[in-house]
């Protein structure tokens, strides 16, 4: 799957986080997707700098076949007051091999992550992100960009 390579500037990130791996992923990930729309979450996180939702992936014990935190939130432009219930990252300053999803939702997102999966990208596994942008439609505008930490 193509991609383009790009340096992105540290992030500050907060949101709702998920303790998971890619076992349990396909079952614990919608309900706390749910969680995240029917409690309003965006509404609740503070110093937001877009409308977009981002859902990062964090906290790797390893590679991806390991537990991660799969995060949904928002990039926001300071740390100073975090709700409860939510937390905080810094999404640090890295080089990211940058996937497009192509096709409709969620489906070019699965096949985007197993691409990605079967890559020889040399990743880094500090934080990897999908973003949402403010439009996004699942039927009518289902694109998604992954960005993907890479060591150089």
């Amino acid at each position: 799957m193509l991609h383009t390579i790009e340096h992105q500037k540290k992030k500050f990130f907060i949101g709702l986080e998920l303790r998971t791996n890619n076992e349990e992923c396909s079952s614990a990930m919608p309900a706390h997707k749910e969680r995240f729309f029917v409690e309003n979450i965006p509404s609740k996180i503070p110093n937001k700098v877009n409308g977009n939702i981002l859902a990062l992936y964090t906290d790797y014990e390893g590679d991806y076949t390991k537990p991660y935190s799969w995060i949904l939130g928002c990039e926001v432009s300071s740390l100073d007051k975090i709700p409860e219930g939510l937390v905080d990252k810094v999404i640090p300053a890295s080089n990211y091999a940058v996937f497009t999803t192509q096709g409709g939702f969620p489906q070019g997102l699965i096949v985007a992550w197993e691409a990605i999966w079967k890559s020889n990208l040399h990743r880094s596994y500090t934080s990897d992100f999908e973003v949402y942008l403010s439009d996004f439609d699942p039927q009518k505008n289902p694109q998604v960009k992954i960005y993907i930490a890479i060591d150089h």
